[in-house]
């Protein structure tokens, strides 16, 4: 299925971009049909963090998120999951600013 979606994604911003479909369409296709959030492993999280310059408080603070889970994620001792990863991906792609 998200190879499916995918393929619209991609077929419909090639519409868009030769300005058949409208930007406000594009918008409800993402607001339907998201872009898959990837999955990081804890050495990801660790450079992520350690990219932006934080201390696992800070970098826990940020994610409304504690210390511990922060480091539990970073040794692998747990993963990511729901919102807390959607931000994630969030800095990754856009950088700190995008959810400040």
């Amino acid at each position: 299925m998200s190879k499916i979606i995918e393929s619209l994604r991609g077929d419909l911003a090639a519409l868009h971009e030769a300005g058949a479909v409208s930007k406000v369409t594009m918008r409800q296709f993402e607001a339907i049909c998201p872009p898959p959030v990837r999955e990081f492993a804890a050495d990801d999280i660790r450079r992520l963090r350690e990219s932006l310059k934080f201390s696992q408080p800070v970098f826990a603070l940020h994610l409304h998120t504690t210390a511990s889970t922060i480091r539990k994620w970073e040794q692998g001792e747990t993963k990511p999951a729901g919102p807390a990863l959607k931000l994630l991906n969030v800095i990754a792609d856009k950088g700190l600013q995008a959810i400040i």
